[in-house]
């Protein structure tokens, strides 16, 4: 579940080279060795995964009043099920030269599904499935990466298992926990630009899907915890992603922000505190999201993440409910989603590294 920095996101061409901007999609690859064949239902399972997929994410975006103007992102066949783009390998299993793990095998799926399908540059989102055989046999390298402007590449096993996958299942039921859905929905997520963050512990809403795998966050958490959920943060990010809009204007343009009277505020108990501020920008701003990095917090797989609108004079007030022990030297990691899909906070660069620091 590590995040990924990818520069062939690009391929060989800077954004600005495919002049103007055209929408994502969203490209489910197969990959198998070459002398591994797709086991039978795949079809079935991946359309499965993506009706899954989808109304996890428009569930919460709604919940958290960011509603997706096209909440159907996946490509699909006439009779509703979803397209995936079989590709193999040069590479045979038996010859021990195709990996088990490490290695960047998005790409490689990535560029075999461009040749073999005649695809064009469009900067899509890609989602890479590698098969090489029935447990115990798997790939474990599970990598993401991606934001609106550049698509974004992942890379997940596929589990070959009985049963069936209902979108009503919790993200941590038996079954999906097998099958590492929650997992792969992660990667994914991570190619549409979200970054890792945790619960707050005082909404009750489970495991959130861009934290910590089911073990570690039941090991922190101390529970046996099933639900999973969608933050706050994660939905402001996607709200505007062209894939949830519907357009590509301004997809690949950066959008110069401003910061403005930033200040923090504790009260007295230090059970809560406020950011407050303005932010100006020649791209309008929605939201502002504020994370928690403070050493008290661990990991970013539990990183508390606060979000806020922003209002038309471009001022905004976060409400940071669980502040962590105040003495820790720890940081605010504050970025801006903006209309066009960019989530940046320096204006010079996209995606949680180009946060504005609060120490």
């Amino acid at each position: 579940m590590r995040s990924l920095f990818l520069a062939v996101l690009l391929l060989s061409s800077p954004i600005s080279a495919f002049g103007q901007a055209k929408m994502p999609r969203v490209q489910i690859v197969f990959l198998t060795p070459a002398d591994v064949d797709a086991p039978t239902g795949v079809s079935r399972r991946l359309t499965q995964v993506a009706d899954y997929t989808e109304t996890m994410l428009v569930k919460w975006m709604k919940a958290w009043d960011y509603p997706p103007a096209r909440e159907q992102i996946f490509q699909r066949n006439a009779d509703g099920s979803v397209q995936v783009l079989f590709v193999k390998s040069p590479e045979t299993l038996a010859s021990g030269k195709f990996p088990l793990k490490d290695g960047n095998l998005s790409r490689k799926g990535k560029l075999l599904a461009m040749e073999k399908f005649k695809l064009p540059k469009t900067l899509d989102v890609w989602w890479v499935w590698v098969y090489v055989g029935d447990p115990p046999l798997k790939y474990s390298s599970y990598l993401g990466s991606g934001n609106a402007a550049a698509g974004g590449l992942s890379q997940v096993n596929y589990t070959n298992l009985p049963g069936e996958i209902s979108v009503e299942d919790k993200l941590a039921s038996p079954l999906l926990k097998d099958l590492t859905l929650k997992g792969t929905i992660h990667e994914f997520g991570h190619a549409l630009g979200l970054p890792h963050n945790g619960p707050l512990i005082k909404e009750d809403l489970g495991m959130p899907l861009m934290g910590a795998t089911i073990a570690n966050y039941r090991r922190v958490m101390k529970n046996r915890e099933e639900r999973g959920y969608v933050t706050a943060a994660s939905a402001a990010i996607l709200w505007k992603h062209p894939l949830f809009t519907g357009t590509a204007a301004r997809r690949y343009q950066i959008p110069q922000i401003e910061w403005h009277d930033l200040a923090v505020k504790n009260d007295r108990q230090q059970r809560v505190a406020h950011l407050t501020g303005r932010i100006s920008s020649n791209v309008p701003a929605h939201s502002i999201i504020v994370y928690d990095t403070a050493p008290d917090v661990r990991t970013q797989y539990f990183q508390k993440p606060y979000v806020a609108r922003v209002e038309k004079d471009g001022t905004f007030d976060i409400t940071i409910s669980e502040p962590v022990n105040v003495q820790a030297k720890g940081v605010l990691k504050v970025v801006a989603c903006c209309e066009n899909g960019t989530m940046t906070g320096d204006g010079k660069k996209r995606g949680f590294g180009s946060a504005h620091e609060i120490k």
